[in-house]
């Protein structure tokens, strides 16, 4: 009773109170509402993985507490996509062939996300990415529309426009250098932009080198960054390289600033990079530091005992979204539930709100600066560079 009651009073915190709910004496499991998530449940990025799929299983079951969908059971279907294109692809077609699922949220990995959004094109199953920002995750390279798939974060070339942006307005940074992880769309997007953005405003790039997750070993590349003096290094990659890569630049004697963009969003950076990330900054979500999201990890942290790691604020967001779709269609048809997410023009989540561009399915929302010091990462605030 004591846990029913909390979970109903964060609800009404977070205004996750569902409106249009058929509150129903008996929630209908028999027939239920089947939702899929795809992530890294295993590997090098499962912290990230696990966190969506907790997210999105403790919001279905406030939901069913509060009465279902259409006063049917939501269950939540996980698949490990590994990190990896070929094993999400295979993990949305089970979902959206085998298991039945009107929607899947996931992955947050446009390497991932950009071709299962050819898939989903054929199998007309609804596809919601998380963090996956490169543009090619919801239009192919000839900017045609993939229509089935959609997204809730910001796109690269809005991260990379943001962190180019602040290296040189609001740091002063003058001399850039960029690292870029060669076989991921979202470093050499990301990067690509930081690049542009930076130079447009007067900077100079005075080194861009190549490498690739796995190599261990970057020396080579920051030697030749070590050369060429930066006074801003952008490293567009996700955290575990990221500490790696800033560890042993700092041993070869490189003090620029390091920034980067969502792929730093771990606490587990701390950790990893043993203080060499001091001063550095990345842009991302706003996360936990909205109210709303805050009252929801009191109660995601009571359940799972875990560290805040945005992903299970997408999974709820990802979710509800869904409901907002399915309620405002009055249905669970996959087609109707696609043409509803692409005609949003207010959705609330957890992290905070956003509209839809129904040319792109690219979200209009806010994104943040933080920064970085040996023992903890700071909350800088929401960055607007025409501000």
């Amino acid at each position: 009773m004591k846990k029913s009651l909390l979970i109903s009073a964060v609800l009404v915190v977070l205004m996750l109170t569902l409106a249009g709910s058929v509150f129903a004496a008996e929630l209908d499991t028999a027939n239920p509402i089947k939702i899929g998530y795809i992530g890294a449940l295993s590997g090098d990025t499962a912290l990230w993985g696990q966190a969506g799929l907790n997210g999105m299983n403790l919001t279905a079951e406030m939901i069913n507490e509060s009465g279902g969908i259409l006063g049917r059971e939501v269950r939540i279907i996980g698949l490990d996509g590994k990190g990896a294109a070929d094993d999400s692809v295979a993990a949305y077609k089970r979902l959206a062939e085998q298991e039945g699922v009107v929607a899947v949220v996931g992955t947050n990995f446009s390497s991932c996300n950009i071709p299962i959004a050819a898939v989903s094109d054929e199998l007309h199953v609804p596809v919601i990415a998380t963090a996956a920002s490169n543009e090619l995750v919801t239009v192919d390279a000839a900017g045609n529309l993939h229509p089935y798939s959609f997204r809730l974060c910001f796109i690269d070339p809005y991260m990379g426009y943001l962190a180019g942006s602040y290296a040189y307005k609001e740091l002063g940074l003058r001399r850039a250098a960029i690292i870029v992880d060669v076989n991921d769309h979202y470093s050499t997007g990301v990067g690509g932009y930081m690049a542009e953005t930076f130079t447009e405003l007067g900077g100079d790039l005075v080194a861009r080198e190549e490498a690739q997750s796995g190599d261990y070993d970057f020396r080579a590349q920051l030697s030749k960054i070590a050369m060429a003096q930066p006074d801003v290094l952008f490293v567009p990659w996700n955290y575990v390289d990221v500490a790696l890569i800033a560890q042993q630049a700092r041993e070869m004697g490189i003090s620029a600033v390091m920034i980067g963009a969502d792929g730093w969003d771990a606490r587990e950076l701390i950790e990893l990079s043993r203080g060499a990330l001091e001063g550095s900054y990345y842009v991302s979500r706003p996360g936990f530091n909205l109210p709303d999201a805050e009252a929801y990890f009191e109660i995601y942290n009571e359940r799972f005992h875990s560290s805040k790691e945005t992903e299970c604020l997408y999974g709820n967001d990802g979710l509800m979204w869904i409901k907002q779709a399915i309620e405002a269609a009055g249905s669970t048809d996959p087609d109707a539930i696609r043409d509803q997410l692409e005609a949003t023009d207010s959705f609330d989540g957890l992290l905070g709100h956003m509209s839809v561009d129904p040319a792109n399915h690219n979200p209009s929302r806010d994104a943040a600066i933080f920064r970085v010091d040996a023992d903890e990462i700071t909350y800088v605030g929401i960055y607007d560079p025409e501000k």
